[in-house]
């Protein structure tokens, strides 16, 4: 029994223009708030503590989607440093954030406001602490696709007897040389990529538009919404690490993808930086780059088996996910007329910064991936080189970003560490209150009446003590109080010895330092030794 041959080898991944793959989620303004073109996401867990409850109560209220965006659009300067990740934005959706989040747009049939939803479709991410990746399946997907096209070789469908042209599964089954349910027998299942993920630390994203552009000049592009779409930037060297294994190099080797796949992307990414209309849109400072880099480390990188090119994601273009030969793209007509098919696409998907959208586009889903040996390690680096200004530039913010997000919450978390003291601190006084005050109400009731009145008569003293202002004998509270219980005592026959012992000590001692007078006189005034029972 042998062992198939494993080519197990890392892969580096340069992200070359926007890249977004779907997640199914999206950012919405009732989990976000825009700030200094920054998204700041909010950790939900965080914002329930720190919303009161009169917040609590106005967020319930509140029953439109318009109400909700402005209860936190206009308490963001509150809300921003509670952001568990930033994300950069264009600054034309940020000002359409501004004018339009928690506005109404328009009626609706019944007369009813609507609102602008603005949605933010997000990327792929990971929720361990948000960062994007690639998924390994994407980009498989997309070499799956250009290694059908290498076997392929540009040939039409077959003619089925019978049946007419052949599926699209049945086109991969001839290719592959499987039948149904005979999945074993496709070469591609001896290929296996891991998700790429960032090595040292996250990578940015990036919040812009996806617009159309007809890809003949005078066609006008139909009225649309601008999309909203995160995006991982391009221009990133080294951006993620991944790992692709061929378990058997019989069915298909590393140097075959690299040409499978450089043979299908390159003309593409060509065709995107000299298209006759569309180019003179593009981003001159990215176009020019790209040349550089397809002239010359790409080339004899590509040429040498050290990397190829890929497109992955949303916005590819139908002329990436299809076939030479086999194209056939449904374009829809005017409402009522029906569709028609061909080899190209009419328009063409772009990254724009700005909504206008009339120059500095991006082509979205470009990728370099490489696995270099050591004697090309020289072009390697040259291209991370050519990169650097913009990929410090990206890194730089990210790790600026990444600090608010790491200080704020360090600032959150002492906030929350004293609130929690507080309130233990809080809680421990008011149960000492509590049993002091179960304690006193005890000692009285287990005292006399008489006994009861000289405590009383003591609190009341303390209470003026603490507000540290002494009083003159012409006071209400000496004479209608203090002076009118000791001449009680000393007069009733129901007062024990004890009893007016214990008031003369109270009031020698409290009243001492309440009032106005030395001792001497204090005493004599209150008849303390009488008290006393002496002569």
């Amino acid at each position: 029994m042998t062992m198939d041959k494993i080519d197990c080898r890392s892969i580096t991944l340069t992200t070359l223009s926007p890249i977004h793959i779907g997640s199914d989620e999206d950012y919405v303004p009732t989990n976000f708030v825009i700030k200094d073109n920054l998204l700041h996401y909010l950790d939900m867990a965080v914002l329930a503590d720190v919303l009161d409850d009169n917040e609590r109560r106005e967020l319930n209220a509140r029953q439109t989607i318009g109400a909700i965006q402005q209860f936190f659009k206009s308490r963001r300067d509150r809300f921003a440093p509670l952001a568990s990740h930033i994300i950069g934005v264009a600054s034309d959706i940020a000002q359409e954030y501004e004018v339009k989040a928690g506005q109404p747009v328009q009626r609706g049939v019944g007369g009813e406001l609507t609102y602008n939803m603005f949605p933010i479709t997000r990327t792929a991410y990971r929720t361990i602490d948000f960062s994007p990746y690639l998924p390994g399946s994407s980009l498989k997907g997309s070499i799956r696709t250009a290694w059908l096209d290498a076997l392929n070789s540009g040939k039409p469908l077959q003619q089925i007897a019978g049946k007419g042209k052949e599926t699209n599964q049945a086109l991969q089954q001839r290719l592959l040389g499987y039948t149904a349910g005979k999945f074993e027998n496709d070469s591609l299942r001896h290929l296996h990529l891991a998700d790429a993920h960032h090595d040292d630390e996250p990578m940015p994203t990036h919040i812009l538009y996806a617009v159309s552009k007809k890809k003949r000049p005078g066609e006008r592009n139909a009225s649309e919404l601008k999309v909203f779409l995160e995006t991982i930037p391009g221009l990133l060297s080294d951006a993620f690490t991944g790992e692709i294994r061929i378990k058997d190099e019989n069915s298909l080797t590393w140097q075959q993808l690299c040409d499978a796949c450089n043979a299908f992307y390159w003309p593409q990414l060509e065709a995107e930086l000299e298209h006759a209309h569309l180019a003179d849109m593009l981003d001159a400072t990215w176009q020019q780059t790209m040349q550089d880099l397809l002239n010359n480390e790409f080339d004899e990188l590509g040429k040498n088996h050290q990397g190829f090119l890929l497109r992955v994601g949303k916005h590819s273009g139908a002329e990436s996910v299809t076939l030479n030969g086999v194209r056939d793209i449904k374009i829809l007509g005017k409402k009522g007329s029906p569709p028609t098919y061909h080899r190209e696409t009419t328009e063409k998907r772009f990254a724009s910064e700005s909504r206008e959208a009339a120059s500095g586009l991006l082509p979205f889903g470009w990728l370099w991936v490489e696995s270099c040996q050591d004697e090309y390690q020289y072009l390697s680096i040259a291209v991370r080189d050519k990169l650097r200004p913009y990929t410090d530039t990206l890194r730089d913010a990210q790790r600026e970003r990444l600090e608010q997000v790491k200080q704020a919450r360090a600032t959150w978390q002492t906030a929350k560490q004293a609130a929690e003291q507080k309130r233990i601190e809080e809680e421990e006084a008011t149960r000492r209150e509590a049993e002091a005050a179960q304690a006193k109400a005890a000692e009285l009731a287990s005292m006399s009446e008489n006994m009861r009145q000289i405590a009383r008569l003591r609190d009341e003293i303390d209470k003026r003590l603490a507000m540290g202002r002494k009083i003159n004998v012409s006071d209400q509270f000496y004479g209608g109080t203090m002076k009118k219980l000791a001449q009680q005592a000393l007069e009733s026959l129901d007062w024990s010895t004890e009893e007016k012992s214990a008031l003369a000590n109270m009031l020698e001692d409290r009243a001492g330092k309440l009032m106005n007078l030395d001792a001497k006189d204090l005493r004599k005034q209150l008849k303390l030794t009488a008290l006393r029972g002496q002569a």
